[in-house]
């Protein structure tokens, strides 16, 4: 959330507190108790959408970094072993196909990385049975195998979980627009009699209901209210 929505969120929950501490003075106005839980769904709305929208997905990158590196290491094995059976065999086709760089493997995308690694594997499978002596074995190939499914599959989570993160803040948003017409719109206008009737109760909901610019630096200054005042007869 922006800091204009987190504001506006601490006004929904001194709202919800005033009426909270107030619920008796209303409990037979049908309309008014609606209205309230209207008010507690939306906040458990922004919550959810928030913990979607702000979702650390630190964890998956790390994940997936540690998947590349260990990728890239059993691509540059296979590529030695193969240079250097290719070099034994006078086979300079081989040699050149096989034939990555550190350097070549950083700088490649992740599917580029998984293409290579996919071709080393096919060059590695026709000449299996004279691999061992460079050491690669049958469990190196299960690795690469292994490596290449899991690497694949972790390409895309990290562009779901943004995809998600970018949808969660729009409905977020129509979640703000939503609740500040509510209130504007039905809420405010339902409290409308409690000012004669419990004054003491309006004044506090008046004050619940100003937004506050919270900075994080000096005092917090109240910004406009997001309801009308009334008019003076």
């Amino acid at each position: 959330m922006n800091r204009k929505q987190v504001n506006k969120s601490r006004m929904y929950g001194s709202t919800d507190l005033v009426l909270n501490n107030h619920s008796l003075i209303f409990g037979t106005m049908n309309e008014l108790v609606t209205a309230h839980q209207k008010l507690k769904d939306g906040q458990l709305q922004i919550v959810q959408y928030r913990q979607i929208q702000e979702a650390d997905n630190s964890g998956m990158t790390a994940n997936k970094r540690l998947l590349k590196a260990a990728l890239i290491k059993i691509i540059l094995k296979f590529s030695s072993a193969l240079r250097a059976y290719a070099t034994s065999i006078k086979n300079e086709e081989l040699k050149v196909k096989s034939h990555y760089l550190l350097s070549d493997l950083t700088k490649a995308p992740d599917s580029i990385l998984c293409d290579i690694g996919a071709l080393l594997l096919g060059l590695a499978e026709t000449s299996k049975t004279e691999l061992p002596k460079y050491f690669i074995d049958s469990d190196e190939f299960i690795a690469l195998r292994n490596l290449l499914d899991t690497f694949k599959s972790a390409i895309p989570h990290k562009r779901a979980a943004t995809s998600e993160s970018k949808v969660s803040t729009r409905n977020i948003g129509d979640v703000f627009k939503s609740m500040d017409k509510f209130l504007r719109e039905e809420l405010d206008e339902l409290m409308l009699p409690f000012q004669f009737s419990q004054p003491d109760f309006y004044k506090a909901y008046k004050n619940a209901r100003l937004t506050v610019n919270y900075s994080g630096r000096g005092k917090a200054k109240p910004a406009e209210t997001v309801f009308a005042p009334e008019k003076k007869n």
